[in-house]
């Protein structure tokens, strides 16, 4: 029997929302309320913190602090019938825009992550399915407000 897709599946029932603001120019962009649902063939989300050593000279032991915090998101994306209105792929020419992505794993709370797409690909092979990258670095400035998912 063949299978039939009824709704965006991603994963394990995992569905992914990306919505773009405009390029990074220093002046506060929102999110348009385009958005695509997309196929994802994977998302890997990273993240981490930063710390300062704040111990004293007498101190026996490191006592450290967290400072700041950074992250990223690796996606990649089956091409298919979700387009920019210009036919391209999702993050055709997106290098340096504002991007918001909601990752809403199965029954899980959504989770919502902001930043600035920092590089993109395109994957085509013979007898596999073409594919679409992109790195999306978090902690973004200049991002007015945050489109929210339904």
């Amino acid at each position: 029997m063949p299978f039939t897709k009824s709704f965006g599946l991603v994963g394990e029932n995992c569905v992914v929302t990306i919505a773009f603001g405009g390029f990074q120019d220093g002046s506060p962009s929102a999110f348009t309320a385009n958005t695509y649902t997309c196929l994802a063939k994977s998302v890997r989300t990273s993240t981490s913190v930063d710390t300062a050593d704040v111990s004293a000279l007498c101190d026996t032991t490191k006592k450290m602090q967290v400072t700041k915090a950074s992250g990223s998101i690796d996606i990649e994306l089956l091409v298919d019938g979700t387009q920019q209105t210009d036919g391209s792929p999702v993050f055709f020419n997106k290098e340096g825009y504002y991007c918001q992505v909601v990752i809403t794993p199965g029954t899980l709370n959504a989770k919502t992550f902001v930043g600035i797409v920092t590089a993109t690909g395109i994957g085509i092979a013979t007898g596999e399915a073409v594919t679409e990258t992109a790195t999306i670095m978090l902690g973004a400035n200049g991002v007015a407000t945050a489109w929210t998912s339904a």
